[in-house]
């Protein structure tokens, strides 16, 4: 294990590996709550920089907070620049092509297009069942503020309907707000884009061929259900399936991986916590019997811990595989 100590930010800061197993002799006892520190991040996180609202942040326990955090990342579209792919069916009302040349520029710059989204996405709780199911977004045409809200473009009763991705944005067909529940929308996305959906297929399954009605009753419960296309094909929610409380299974299962990752980060350092002591005593530590400290940092790659009496920062690399999802940088 390889240390160095530097002044930094008014702290001595300590690198520090994980999972060097190395234990050495008796230690004063670490008081701390890792898991703590990290939901506090993630609240705060999700108030600012996010901006969801503090009160609806601040109702969430501290279970909820892990997996909404991960949840609302579906939610809000981040601002990198996309190719656009349009399918092959695609007409904007000529009523509506300004609004819809705006849109492109704004998604080829990589600008911010969440304020073309629905108002309501400016709660952590809302059912999108089109976004929840199909993975689809629908966006305002407006070319305007609105006038109520002006944080948001102006409505429009014509929406045009996408599947946003990493580097790509899929414009599937402009409709109206009574199509969230058109098979129309997978079939064209099935047809266009087959390779962007087909780890969602499901083999040797039978599918339904739901009418609105009924799509719109099942989204409404959280269920999965499996889909048939024209051609046969079958899928599974190609959004992802859904918890019965309407959180996506991914944001669970990211929560209890970073979860069971801190918990692993302060075992390993209280295991290893000889290794600090000498900074420490550098910084006034006469042997008490506990030491404070918190964990302040916490990325895809690196921790940090701080023990503010004695205002030491120790940099923690994460040397193992990390899961796929973007964590806060808190």
């Amino acid at each position: 294990m390889s240390k160095s100590s530097q002044r930094a930010d008014c702290r001595n800061v300590i690198q520090y590996r994980t999972f060097d197993r190395r234990y050495v002799g008796s230690m004063p006892r670490l008081k701390a709550n890792f898991g703590a520190d990290w939901v506090a991040h993630l609240r705060s996180f999700l108030v600012n920089p996010e901006g969801w609202s503090a009160a609806e942040v601040a109702l969430l326990d501290d279970r909820d907070v892990r997996f909404r955090y991960f949840d609302a990342q579906r939610r809000r579209i981040f601002l990198v620049p996309r190719a656009i792919r349009t399918a092959d069916d695609f007409v904007c009302p000529p009523e509506h092509e300004a609004g819809w040349q705006m849109l492109q520029e704004e998604v080829r710059n990589g600008l911010d297009i969440n304020p073309r989204l629905s108002k309501r996405h400016s709660s952590l709780l809302n059912p999108d069942g089109l976004l929840a199911e199909w993975g689809v977004h629908h966006f305002h045409l407006g070319v305007s503020p609105d006038l109520r809200d002006p944080d948001y473009v102006g409505r429009t009763g014509a929406l045009l309907y996408a599947m946003v991705r990493d580097k790509d944005f899929y414009a599937i067909n402009v409709y109206s707000h009574g199509d969230f529940e058109d098979s129309n929308i997978l079939e064209s996305i099935h047809r266009n884009w087959p390779e962007a959906i087909q780890r969602y297929r499901a083999k040797a399954a039978t599918g339904g061929s739901w009418a609105r009605s009924q799509r719109r009753s099942l989204r409404r419960n959280n269920a999965n259900v499996l889909s048939v296309t024209a051609d046969g094909t079958v899928y599974m929610p190609i959004g992802g399936p859904v918890m019965a409380s309407g959180v996506k299974a991914e944001a669970v299962w990211l929560a209890d991986y970073w979860q069971i990752k801190v918990d692993e980060i302060q075992a390993n350092f209280e295991e290893q916590l000889q290794e600090v002591l000498p900074a420490l005593r550098q910084q006034g530590y006469a042997g008490e019997d506990e030491l404070d400290a918190k964990l302040i940092l916490l990325s895809d790659t690196a921790a940090q811990v701080l023990f503010p009496k004695y205002e030491v920062l120790v940099n923690v690399a994460l040397t193992v595989p990390v899961a796929q999802g973007r964590h806060a940088q808190s």
